[in-house]
């Protein structure tokens, strides 16, 4: 769907028309919400996760400050619009500390080892933002998403998002065995729901994975008792066959 980002804008001022009237009516300026049941627009599954392939193609084309964007959105699994708001004096016992714009909720994120080793690698060119230029001035959301934007477009991984690194993130946690709960712990979520909405992939995969492990153990162990058996026989018919040439 080529026009998925204007779907996506027409359902947020829906939801935003909705919150208006529902104002009006607490006001009592108005008795109905006409926003209210008009069911939204459809845009496909959204943001999907970057396999591992598409990971470390873009770590291998990316340098300098579209790399720095690409490691603090996936090791620490927030939303791209909350990656310019992150700050040098956040860190913390090898972690950050994040203030969640969409929903205010203060996080801290431990730091993964891939993600260290950038921060030591970067150039502070400015006391506060983490994301800033070569003069020391903070970029704001769209010129972050521009530099990455870039990467991903001479790399040939148009179709991945900023923020299905968010999503990334929480599948290679799922991946790793975390619970619902400790999953939150890094992405924020208030609605366990939500969690498995993003780790829902890597879940499959897991459970998957433990399916067909235990459909060739079944295998071998059919294999093995069928062999036993037919040895078993076999034995058996050699021993009568000797004790008849015997007599």
């Amino acid at each position: 769907m080529a026009n998925r980002h204007r779907a996506r804008f027409a359902n947020y001022i829906l939801h935003m028309l909705s919150n208006l009237f529902e104002h009006v009516i607490n006001l009592d300026w108005q008795r109905d919400n006409p926003a209210k049941g008009i069911e939204k627009i459809k845009t496909g599954d959204g943001h999907k996760p970057w396999p591992r392939s598409a990971i470390a193609t873009f770590r291998r084309k990316a340098d300098g400050l579209p790399l720095l964007a690409f490691e603090l959105a996936l090791d620490t699994g927030q939303r791209a619009s909350d990656l310019p708001r992150m700050e040098w004096q956040h860190i913390e016992d090898g972690g950050i500390w994040v203030t969640q714009n969409k929903t205010q909720a203060r996080l801290w994120i431990p730091f993964t080892e891939s993600l260290t080793t950038i921060l030591r690698q970067t150039r502070r060119t400015r006391l506060r933002h983490i994301l800033a230029d070569q003069h020391g001035r903070a970029l704001n959301y769209d010129q972050v998403q521009k530099k990455v934007m870039a990467v991903r477009e001479k790399a040939g991984l148009k179709e991945f998002s900023l923020h299905g690194l968010r999503y990334s993130a929480a599948s290679e946690l799922a991946e790793a065995g975390c619970t619902d709960q400790q999953i939150a712990a890094i992405t924020g979520h208030k609605s366990l729901s939500m969690v498995r909405k993003y780790s829902k992939g890597a879940n499959q995969k897991h459970l998957a994975k433990e399916a067909q492990n235990l459909r060739e153990r079944n295998k071998n162990r059919s294999w093995t008792w069928e062999t036993k058996w037919e040895t078993r026989n076999l034995t058996h018919c050699f021993q009568l066959l000797n004790n008849h040439l015997n007599h």
